[in-house]
């Protein structure tokens, strides 16, 4: 327990500074590449201040293009190295977070009400607008967190927009060693996040998928989800393999 609320401490500190920093070149009226800057050395200190232990296979793309990720836990998003600099598509609830979705909102976040039709066609046209502008962006086609190993179904309308646009995608593969750090159901986020992370170590793994363009939507959403499962599957029975042992 107190080793669980020791991290939450730290975590919220440092995630503190990065709010500070988001602010301050927001104040300044700086360009996304400062701006992305800050969450890049989030990233770096978020992960080390949960007691993260991170493997990475493959190499996410040096230009703009959308990433999609499998959704597991909270912690998914610090979990992209990007050199590529990039904004998040959220779920409009988070935007109400304390301290989060106000950092969020200063990392210039696209913010989406999944039950409004009117929403997701919105965000559409803003992804697009930010794919032209040179970024990429993290989209969790899910659209909650799941405890796998499996996924849920992605959904079919940015599989579409990249079809019609031309725009690349780079499938993500994310595994937790322990899957009840997945956070689902009706389980609160501060006894969730002191009973997981009172472990001594996190372990995940990460893998980064080839860059996928074509212009069959449906083709693009076969390839990415079949690419993403068998990596899927492959590192879950890595992990369980080290547990059997």
């Amino acid at each position: 327990m107190w080793r669980g609320l020791g991290r939450m401490f730290l975590f919220l500190f440092v995630t503190f500074g990065g709010v500070i920093g988001l602010f301050f070149n927001h104040v300044m009226r700086r360009g996304h590449t400062k701006i992305f800057g800050v969450y890049a050395w989030w990233r770096r200190q978020g992960p080390w201040s949960l007691g993260v232990r991170l493997e990475v296979r493959g190499e996410l793309p040096n230009h703009a293009s959308i990433l999609v990720p499998n959704h597991r836990s909270y912690v998914d998003v610090a979990l992209l190295p990007s050199p590529h600099p990039m904004v998040f598509v959220a779920k409009a609830e988070v935007r109400k977070w304390p301290m989060i979705g106000f950092g969020a909102n200063l990392l210039r976040t696209i913010w989406v009400d999944r039950s409004s039709v009117e929403s997701r066609r919105n965000t559409r046209a803003e992804v697009k607008k930010r794919i032209e502008n040179d970024l990429a962006v993290v989209i969790f086609p899910e659209g909650t967190t799941h405890v796998g190993p499996d996924i849920l179904p992605y959904k079919m309308g940015m599989f579409k927009m990249c079809a019609d646009g031309g725009f690349p995608m780079t499938p993500i593969a994310m595994e937790y060693r322990n899957s009840d750090i997945a956070w689902v159901g009706d389980d609160l986020f501060i006894p969730h996040f002191i009973r997981v992370f009172g472990r001594r170590y996190i372990d995940i793994k990460v893998r980064f998928g080839p860059v996928m363009r074509g212009n069959d939507a449906e083709d693009l959403h076969k390839r990415v989800t079949e690419w993403t499962s068998k990596n899927l599957l492959e590192m879950r029975a890595e992990w369980d393999a080290m547990s059997e042992s």
